[in-house]
């Protein structure tokens, strides 16, 4: 299973008409491609106004077969090309190949926090083993689903946690009970020899 992701910094001045026309376009992607596209923005986070477009494909077959779809619908990239003077800097790709946690069924979460880490040299093997420590142990103690995955692309090694949940209150609550089990607290400090220094966390919430 692969989580693609797509992301772009709206212009702060024309936020609510880049908003709209996020939703827009990720419904014309599902229906150009038959995929379910959905639409995400951050919130409490770096790089603030970033909007995320989400997909999930079973092989990168499937990918391949929906973007060849999305490249040759004239309509979709006139579409796609007219939202451009929204926006600030150039589009950002992402694809993360799950390892656990993946939920059976969709599931239409309200938010996700997003946890980015990346192996430090020669501990690759064992920064996939406690990921997927980390991710099962964060479910059974927030009571939310965490998925773990190694990022396909990007920086070598790159590795992300996302918890989805139904509503802040949820997310919340959540939060407080894994940053107050001393044995989960203890499970994250154990990993700190196998990642790198360097991860950070954002928060996002569903638009479509």
């Amino acid at each position: 299973m692969y989580l693609f992701n797509r992301s772009r910094v709206a212009r702060p001045d024309t936020l609510p008409s880049a908003l709209a026309w996020a939703v827009d376009i990720a419904g014309r992607a599902s229906s150009v491609a038959g995929i379910q596209v959905s639409t995400w923005m951050s919130m409490l986070s770096q790089e603030g106004g970033t909007i995320v477009w989400s997909a999930g494909f079973d092989t990168l077959s499937d990918w391949e077969a929906a973007f060849g779809k999305l490249a040759a619908d004239a309509d979709y990239g006139a579409a796609v090309a007219g939202g451009g003077e929204l926006f600030t800097g150039s589009v950002a790709d992402g694809l993360l190949n799950v390892i656990s946690g993946m939920p059976s069924e969709p599931t239409d979460y309200a938010y996700v926090t997003a946890v980015h880490a990346t192996a430090a040299n020669g501990q690759i093997g064992a920064a996939m083993q406690q990921g997927v420590a980390l991710a099962a142990a964060a479910t059974a103690t927030g009571g939310l689903n965490t998925v773990f995955g190694a990022e396909v692309t990007g920086q070598y090694g790159g590795v992300r946690w996302l918890t989805g949940a139904p509503s802040i209150a949820a997310m919340e609550e959540s939060m407080h009970a894994i940053n107050g089990d001393p044995s989960f607290l203890a499970l994250v400090d154990a990993g700190g020899a196998v990642y790198q220094p360097n991860a950070t966390q954002a928060l996002f919430r569903r638009i479509s």
